[in-house]
């Protein structure tokens, strides 16, 4: 028995693959989804910044859901972006779909990030004389 765990030991050094274990080993060997991650990440940022201004600038009136929940739509647009579209395109990789699984892996970002951009652009002027007729049709 011994003999036989000895073999297989000595068959297992020089057959064996060696692996490069840890982050840095498994970082080179993920590089599509990393990449695919950080701008998923990056988009939602961009999102939340844009969010955040729209809002400090403007009011919630012109901004993302008005007086709704602006955080909780943008989280779970976040949560679909970093999560459930790099399964997808994951998935798609491996079912050898080719290019077609880019639009999953960065269609989402790039839609993420442009709501963000949008809703940094977003500008509404404050202006005194709308609000004086409005309370003068009031009285």
């Amino acid at each position: 028995m011994r003999k036989i765990i000895l073999f297989a030991t000595i068959l297992s050094v020089f057959c064996g693959q060696t692996t490069q274990a840890g982050p840095i080993g498994w970082a080179k060997r993920h590089k599509r989804f990393l990449l695919m991650e950080s701008a998923a990440v990056g988009a939602a940022g961009i999102h939340a910044a844009g969010l955040h201004h729209c809002r400090k600038v403007n009011g919630v009136e012109p901004c993302d859901e008005h007086y709704g929940l602006a955080w909780a739509e943008f989280g779970i647009f976040a949560g679909t972006t970093i999560v459930i579209f790099p399964a997808i395109a994951e998935g798609c990789w491996k079912n050898e779909g080719g290019k077609f699984c880019n639009i999953f892996a960065y269609g989402s970002s790039v839609a993420q990030a442009s709501w963000g951009i949008h809703e940094w652009t977003i500008y509404k002027p404050h202006n005194d004389e709308n609000i004086k007729s409005v309370q003068l049709i009031k009285h």
